[in-house]
């Protein structure tokens, strides 16, 4: 070119100069251009592009991108771009050294559009007094790393539900190890949505009975070797109470033992006799066609396995008996042991070491205080505001409060009192002593009245003039709109949206967003909540 310009009139000379600048100058924008166009996201991409960085980075990637994120990620910059996301797919591979020129990614402290219009003195984040709106209400939450300011990651990681401090450079992870940048599920505590009676409750003395109570009697006859137990003493169930002298049912055992064996030994030469007279009958059988068969012969030899074959039957039978009392023998000198059927406390002993016991005599009684339900008199009128499974409150004698729900109601009235008995499952919370027996329970019963749906108010979130609450299924969270009606306590009537049993999120519930997956810290209960 230069050649060019050295042959050309002085005048034309300065004209081609300046048209060849503007021609390179093209050429070398159209190359920029290019290679831009290049790198550039398709629109499916650029939905995973949060912080428009051009690149699509570790904790943007998903699916197939997540997977193969070292593999596509060419020059190990920690962001794909168009191309490196192209080559992978169509199986061109990594592009080569050179030929184009990466999009550095954007720094994710740095505010977007909207965050820099709320930056008053641009300084690059947004102070207290800048901050309006959601972003003053959620200030301290929003700010993680306790800056007093917010930056762009930190707004990102509030809005997109991320709820984490902010991110450090994403690096290659590890083998084995998490990548840097993930976002774990955010922490949530879950309540149930109950069915509750609403209206007055009037107080009735109930009183607490054990579900498990009797006395442990003896089932074989002998006397008491060893005590294990004193009253008051606490067991398990299978724990050993009493030993009751066993050398006679072990002799006794050892004896059937030895008749089994004599009559396994009889059952077994009765096989043999018949299986040789059987082979007798059939050698005759095959002389058919002999002058040597004889006909007589034949039949008697057939009377002679018939008769073999009873003798087989009836030595088996014997030898099933024999097992049977051997059996029973072992179930004996087992008995002999006398166990606990279940777990609880001795209440009281009957006798002690060389009693000699018959069966059925009584050895302890035991009470299971662990399975404790409340027993309550009703007046019959008041009946009818009960129900199976309907949640009541309960008050022990220390003033602690309680919810139980009904488990039965029992369908025979005292004719003296009008009353019936009303059965309750407790769901004791902290206890201030030790539950006992016959304790003393006031009951609040429902007055006769309807039910209703009732949700904690700590689910309740407000978006302008909708009531909003997270609904959990699955370890995910889900934003569902509901119609609430009056207060009652500490929960609201439900009018519609919700039914009893769904478990909404009451703690954590503002950092949700739209929803999302999510880790309960605490586990539904097992049974329903208390009415409030």
């Amino acid at each position: 070119m230069s050649g060019f310009k050295n042959w050309l009139p002085v005048p034309m000379r300065g004209f081609h100069l300046a048209l060849y600048t503007l021609v390179a100058s093209f050429i070398m924008a159209y190359g920029f251009y290019a290679a831009a166009q290049d790198t550039a996201l398709s629109s499916r991409a650029k939905a995973l592009d949060a912080n428009n960085s051009n690149l699509i980075e570790r904790s943007e990637a998903r699916g197939p991108l997540q997977e193969n994120f070292d593999t596509m990620d060419c020059d190990k910059n920690n962001g794909l771009d168009g191309r490196e996301i192209r080559g992978f797919f169509t199986g061109e591979g990594c592009p080569k050294p050179g030929t184009q020129a990466k999009t550095k990614p954007r720094d994710p402290k740095q505010l977007n559009p909207r965050g820099k219009a709320a930056d008053a003195n641009n300084n690059g984040v947004i102070d207290r007094d800048e901050a309006g709106g959601p972003l003053l209400a959620n200030f301290e939450t929003i700010d993680a790393d306790k800056s007093g300011t917010l930056d762009g990651l930190e707004l990102k990681n509030f809005f997109t539900k991320r709820n984490a401090q902010p991110q450090k450079a994403a690096t290659s992870p590890k083998p084995g190890t998490k990548p840097k940048g993930t976002r774990a599920p955010p922490f949530v505590q879950v309540d149930r949505v109950v069915e509750e009676v609403l209206g007055q409750t009037y107080p009735v003395i109930g009183r607490l009975v054990a579900s498990q109570s009797g006395v442990i009697a003896a089932e074989v006859v002998g006397a008491v070797r060893e005590m294990r137990v004193n009253v008051g003493d606490r067991v398990q169930k299978g724990d050993i109470i009493a030993l009751i002298d066993d050398d006679r049912l072990r002799s006794e055992r050892n004896r059937l033992a030895a008749v089994v064996d004599q009559h396994t030994a009889m059952v077994t030469t009765a096989k043999a006799q018949l299986d040789k007279t059987a082979q007798e009958a059939r050698r005759i059988v095959d002389l058919r066609t002999s002058a040597a068969f004889s006909r007589a012969r034949l039949e008697d030899v057939k009377q002679d396995v018939a008769a073999r074959k009873s003798t087989f039957f009836e030595r088996e039978a014997q030898l099933k008996e024999a097992k049977a009392r051997l059996q029973r023998s072992n179930i004996d000198l087992a008995d002999a042991k006398v166990r606990a059927p279940f777990g609880g406390v001795i209440l009281e002993k009957h006798i002690d070491v060389g009693s000699y016991l018959k069966v059925g005599d009584r050895i302890v009684s035991l009470l299971n205080d662990r399975d404790i339900e409340v027993e309550a008199e009703v007046p019959t009128e008041q009946i009818y505001g009960l129900k199976t499974g309907l949640q009541i409150t309960i008050k022990l004698d220390d003033g602690l409060t309680h919810s139980a729900h009904v488990r039965a109601i029992v369908p025979q009235e005292n004719l003296r009192t009008r009353t019936r008995t009303v059965r309750f499952t407790p769901a004791f919370k902290s206890l201030s002593k030790p539950l006992a027996a016959d304790q003393t329970v006031t009951v609040q019963v429902p007055m006769a009245g309807r039910t209703a749906i009732t949700v904690h108010k700590d689910a309740i979130t407000r978006r302008g003039q909708n009531a909003i609450v997270f609904l959990v299924k699955e370890n995910s969270a889900f934003a569902r709109q509901v119609e609430l009606g009056r207060g009652t306590g500490t929960r609201f009537v439900v009018h519609k949206g919700l039914k009893p049993g769904d478990m909404v999120v009451v703690r954590g519930n503002e950092r949700l967003g739209g929803g999302g997956k999510v880790t309960i810290i605490q586990a539904p209960p097992a049974k329903k909540a208390a009415s409030q």
